[in-house]
């Protein structure tokens, strides 16, 4: 049976991704997918980390610093090397064929430094003349700041996401997005919230998982 609504308060992207995968390995739903492919699924995850810059790479993660970095810079950047899509593409160059590019981050800024109680600095990478016909679409689809009492939140919505493969690569760029941003505004970063409609585990990691969080003794969170 599917259970819909999670909520997990954590420190650090370690934590957060630590707990998340506990939280899925003992309460997700197995069930097949669209390819095919065998997940442990829970629905609508909420995590936030309040200290995004501490313990950013957790010890277990695959991906070294300069991985990251490199994850990180694609984020941040508007070029496409030649991928079906990059976030960075979506976020810094959004556009439709015959149309002018978008940067929605630093309209977003420009918003930001407009007003600082707006509700209005979000971005979407979903374009949906392109993405509705196709089967290699973005997981993440929201980007939204909010500039409270000197700090910049930032708030992700994601359709579908890999929790143990892609959660801290992608907490890691978002954390050097959120940086950028609040640089430009004149605002401490703050924390970055995540909503995965799909945080899921596919059926290749679950022996690492499992052995994972019985080594961390996640068992009893």
């Amino acid at each position: 049976m599917a259970i819909l609504g999670r909520f997990i308060r954590a420190k650090t992207i370690s934590d957060a991704w630590q707990r998340g995968l506990g939280l899925i390995w003992r309460q997700g739903a197995e069930i097949t997918d669209e390819r095919g492919t065998r997940i442990r699924e829970l629905l609508s995850l909420q995590v936030v980390v309040e200290d995004p810059y501490r313990d950013m790479i957790p010890a277990q993660y695959s991906w070294n610093k300069e991985r990251l970095e490199e994850y990180a810079e694609q984020l941040l950047s508007g070029q496409n090397p030649g991928f079906e899509y990059t976030y960075g593409e979506r976020l810094r160059a959004w556009h439709l064929p015959g149309m002018p590019a978008q940067d929605q981050i630093e309209q977003a800024i420009m918003r930001l430094k407009a007003s600082a109680n707006t509700r209005r600095a979000t971005a979407v990478t979903w374009i949906v003349p392109v993405d509705s016909g196709k089967d290699e679409v973005p997981c993440m689809i929201v980007d939204d700041f909010k500039l409270r009492d000197g700090r910049l939140h930032l708030s992700i919505f994601f359709r579908s996401h890999d929790f143990a493969g892609a959660y801290p690569a992608n907490l890691y760029g978002l954390a050097r997005l959120l940086q950028y941003v609040s640089c430009e505004v004149g605002a401490d970063p703050g924390s970055i919230s995540t909503t995965s409609s799909s945080a899921h585990i596919y059926e290749h990691d679950w022996d690492f998982v499992e052995k994972m969080l019985l080594r961390a003794g996640s068992e009893c969170i």
